[in-house]
């Protein structure tokens, strides 16, 4: 993609993520984000064939970078990699708060699922989707609700010593 329309791209992803920050996702037009990007409709639509692909590639773009920080920042076993998401997902808690919320269809949480079924190697396949399934529901507990990181960093250091390969 040359520069000018990633250039374009970003402006548009950028007034996405203000407007997220000033109102609910329901709330967000097409129009409205053209307007304050200073670009028309036609420009838009370019680039994205709805708002919900402009959300859906959003979220692809965070959970890319997600996984980018957990491989850049490794460890070596499950309860590494998991803390490194949280980590992750605890620097960048308001805006995956908000597009975790917008996200009606479950794409965020499809692709978060995948990614941490890909991280449990070691586990039996029924253990993996267990554990991942309750991962990505205290995630989700995580970014809608006002718990603090040291409970979270509690409740997962629990969590991966009991399903951890010794027990």
């Amino acid at each position: 993609m040359d520069r000018r329309k990633r250039k374009t791209q970003q402006g548009i992803t950028d007034t996405f993520y203000q407007l997220l920050q000033k109102k609910a996702y329901e709330e967000i037009s097409v129009s409205q984000i053209c307007q304050l990007t200073d670009i028309n409709r036609g420009t838009f639509y370019l680039h994205f064939i709805d708002k919900d692909d402009l959300l859906e590639k959003s979220i692809r773009h965070e959970m890319d970078e997600l996984i980018h920080y957990c491989e850049a920042n490794g460890g070596n076993n499950n309860q590494q990699k998991i803390e490194r998401t949280f980590e992750y997902v605890d620097h960048h808690r308001e805006r995956l708060s908000k597009l975790f919320k917008a996200d009606k269809q479950g794409f965020f949480a499809h692709v978060q699922l995948e990614y941490l079924s890909q991280q449990l190697v070691d586990v039996p396949e029924l253990t993996a989707i267990f554990f991942t399934h309750g991962l990505m529901g205290l995630l989700e507990h995580y970014l809608t609700c006002d718990v603090s990181k040291k409970e979270i960093a509690e409740i997962l250091e629990n969590i991966t010593i009991a399903f951890s390969p010794s027990n």
